[in-house]
């Protein structure tokens, strides 16, 4: 599953493969600015993060 989050400066993309790991990629114009993977303890947490809503950050998501 992937899930995108825009805002002003740049986007990111968040990738989720059913495991206890999220990798996040930053884009900026375009460009890959930043790639990181999140660590998690068990796949409910890292599930309820992916399907969590952050629009508070200022940015909005497409899943």
């Amino acid at each position: 599953m992937t899930r995108y989050e825009f805002y002003t400066n740049y986007q990111d993309c968040y990738e989720y493969h059913g495991s206890t790991t999220i990798e996040r990629i930053r884009k900026q114009a375009g460009r890959t600015v930043k790639r990181d993977w999140i660590l998690f303890d068990s796949v409910e947490e890292a599930q309820e993060f992916f399907n969590s809503n952050y629009v508070d950050f200022g940015g909005y998501y497409v899943q």
